[in-house]
């Protein structure tokens, strides 16, 4: 896999760029001070309370960066930008955040390996139109605002397994996509697959595969710090084994611009929950669109401009 042709890299991220394309991961990478993070965690603890303005009607918490201006901002955090500029190229559009509690006594979540996001409908829910599939499309920024250990619950990776197809997506799962994970989708992610209901294992190519334990990296964080990987490198979690600290981390999810997200689709049905895209828009976050394959929003839904970094 290479980065693109036309990314600038800077001297100071080169080495960074260049275990990237090698593990498939970069990090941990400072994005705030503790102190920033606990008082940025508190807002979006408020203000999730309060879906009035999201765009999905529904429990999963998918693009709150569209309404909870904290996030706005985050998903155009300079340091964000400077990685994915130095991977994608000028022309970057943030796609999906999400939240990612883990709970005490949470079990880990199982390797996974994500291309295009069909497992989840059967359906792409991201199309390349300018390269082809050994080129980055999808960058996922997972940020923590806790402390993210080995008792907590942190992230892991399989070191290089972003060059193979371990898991396929086109694969019918067993389960996961039946409706009744709709009113239960917070317990069964917690306490059955690990995965919102999917046996990701339903996935793999090879079901006797494992990794190889010398492959794979468990990565502690500190609040304000920042995991960035492709979906496509094999990751998951440890468990949650402490009895009283929850996990909270946020992903931003990017790909460039020549992209198409949610190709041919108005709506989707996903973990059980049903997500309509009337309301939902793309936010360019750096360069220019000359593609126009997606719809944008230039302004969260209290009419806030997102911050586009110039990059031409």
């Amino acid at each position: 896999m290479a980065i693109a042709g036309d990314a600038i890299v800077p001297e100071d991220i080169k080495d960074d760029i260049t275990r990237f394309m090698q593990d498939g991961f970069i990090g941990p990478v400072k994005l705030y001070e503790p102190d920033e993070a606990a008082e940025m965690l508190r807002e979006v603890r408020v203000k999730n309370q309060d879906t009035t303005h999201s765009v999905f009607k529904n429990s999963m918490n998918y693009d709150r960066h569209l309404d909870i201006p904290e996030l706005s901002q985050h998903v155009t955090h300079p340091t964000i930008l400077k990685y994915l500029n130095a991977i994608f190229g000028p022309d970057v559009l943030s796609w999906r955040t999400e939240f990612f509690a883990k709970f005490p006594g949470s079990r880990g979540t199982e390797w996974h390996q994500v291309r295009d996001y069909s497992y989840a409908t059967g359906k792409p829910q991201l199309l390349p139109t300018a390269t082809d599939w050994n080129a980055y499309i999808d960058i996922t920024v997972w940020t923590t605002f806790t402390p993210a250990t080995k008792r907590t619950g942190c992230m892991k990776f399989v070191r290089g397994s972003h060059r193979e197809r371990i898991f396929d997506e086109s694969k019918s799962p067993v389960r996961g996509r039946e409706a009744h994970y709709a009113a239960d989708h917070v317990t069964t992610f917690t306490k059955e697959t690990g995965f919102y209901g999917y046996d990701f294992s339903d996935f793999a190519v090879d079901p006797n595969w494992e990794p190889r334990p010398e492959d794979v990296a468990e990565v502690e964080m500190q609040p304000g710090e920042a995991l960035i990987f492709t979906a496509s490198c094999v990751h998951g979690s440890l468990p949650n084994i402490t009895e009283r600290e929850t996990r909270f981390a946020i992903t931003s999810r990017y790909v460039p611009t020549h992209v198409r997200v949610y190709p041919n689709q108005d709506s989707y049905t996903a973990h059980g929950q049903d997500f309509d895209l009337k309301d939902y828009g793309a936010v360019l976050v750096s360069g220019r669109d000359t593609y126009g394959h997606n719809r944008l929003r230039t302004t969260n839904v209290h009419g806030e401009p997102f911050a586009v970094k110039n990059t031409h």
